[in-house]
């Protein structure tokens, strides 16, 4: 296997997502202050002058004074203050998310350490943990026992000085050590290329999409309850809140669509690199096998797992967008068949 190829092509692919998430932040923004301003311009025609003409000809030229040398400031300014209100609520979520320990521990994890590990898996998983953290030249990241049957693992820190790698018991159960070491070399190879962190600025890119429902239920709530309010003007409100709304859903949605892309391509990047840190690649290609039969279930129940989907080794089922690559596709990449 070609590692370094893959590794190449993986991080050009997540360069073009990146590209994409951030056309989309600024398609959205400029969307939002376009909606507004010719909202505020629809709702200055409902006058006694304006009577004569129809909504679509008031509409039509609501849309040209948006875009006038008297208005295009407005309109951008607007279309600004709404990718700064974004932009605010994606660092509030990605410093929410930085703290690795913390979500592990929203996994209900157990932090094993050389004191607390109370059988051979335990010592067997945390020896591994040091074992692939020397080889990628890496401090040791600390080490988490999710309680799940699934098979999982999954690495989170904002960096490799604070990084956890946590693993479930359904994994300590059912593989052996080439098996389980080529899953956790995989997730130290998230670590070492940056994936961690990369997971949580776009957890919080996709929840800064979230911004816009905020700015939609405010509108909505005060044409529904705006005594003061002209009849009209509550109309046009309504429909301003509703347009809102629907571009912050799609924007969620396309977001989601990135999120799973940009995550197939971070597992083929660390599939690879935990082929490097081994230099056994049969440990991981055995590990997949183990899942591939479907006998072996790698769902997890606990509330926080579908929030942390992409981050996970292996689906976890029930995802509404594939965050991760078929096993005969990694597998396939690993020995070269494709």
């Amino acid at each position: 296997m070609d590692f370094r190829e893959h590794q190449n092509n993986a991080k050009k692919n997540s360069r073009i997502i990146w590209f994409l998430y951030i056309l989309l932040l600024l398609v959205s923004s400029f969307l939002i202050g376009w909606t507004l301003v010719v909202g505020l311009n629809l709702a200055s025609f409902y006058q006694p002058e304006y009577e004569q003409y129809s909504f679509w000809q008031n509409l039509s030229d609501a849309n040209h004074q948006a875009f006038n040398s008297a208005q295009i400031k407005l309109l951008l300014g607007v279309s600004a203050a709404t990718f700064v209100v974004q932009g605010l609520t994606t660092l509030f979520g990605f410093m929410q998310k930085s703290d690795g320990h913390k979500v592990a521990r929203a996994f209900d994890g157990i932090l094993i350490t050389e004191d607390s590990a109370s059988d051979f898996a335990q010592k067997q998983a945390l020896n591994i943990v040091a074992e692939q953290a020397l080889a990628a030249s890496i401090p040791t990241p600390a080490f988490y026992l999710i309680a799940e049957s699934g098979i999982n693992a999954f690495a989170a820190g904002k960096t490799q000085n604070n990084a956890i790698v946590a693993v479930t018991q359904g994994a300590l159960d059912n593989f052996n050590r080439d098996e389980l070491s080529g899953v956790i070399a995989h997730e130290i190879g998230h670590i070492v290329n940056q994936d961690i962190k990369l997971n949580i600025q776009i957890s919080a890119f996709v929840f800064g999409f979230t911004a816009l429902f905020f700015l939609a239920r405010f509108l909505f709530y005060q044409a529904a309850y705006n005594r003061r309010m002209d009849g009209r003007a509550k109309i046009i409100m309504l429909v301003i809140a509703i347009i809102i709304a629907v571009v912050g859903a799609l924007t969620v949605w396309m977001g989601r669509i990135l999120q799973a892309a940009m995550s197939r391509q971070r597992e083929y990047l660390a599939d690879a690199s935990a082929v490097q840190f081994t230099r056994y690649p049969d440990g991981l290609v055995r590990a997949f096998e183990v899942l591939k039969s479907g006998k072996k279930s790698t769902k997890m129940t606990h509330p926080s797992s579908k929030e942390y989907a992409h981050a996970m080794m292996f689906g976890i089922g029930g995802e509404l967008f594939s965050t991760h690559p078929p096993l005969e596709k990694r597998i396939a990449r690993i020995q070269k068949k494709n």
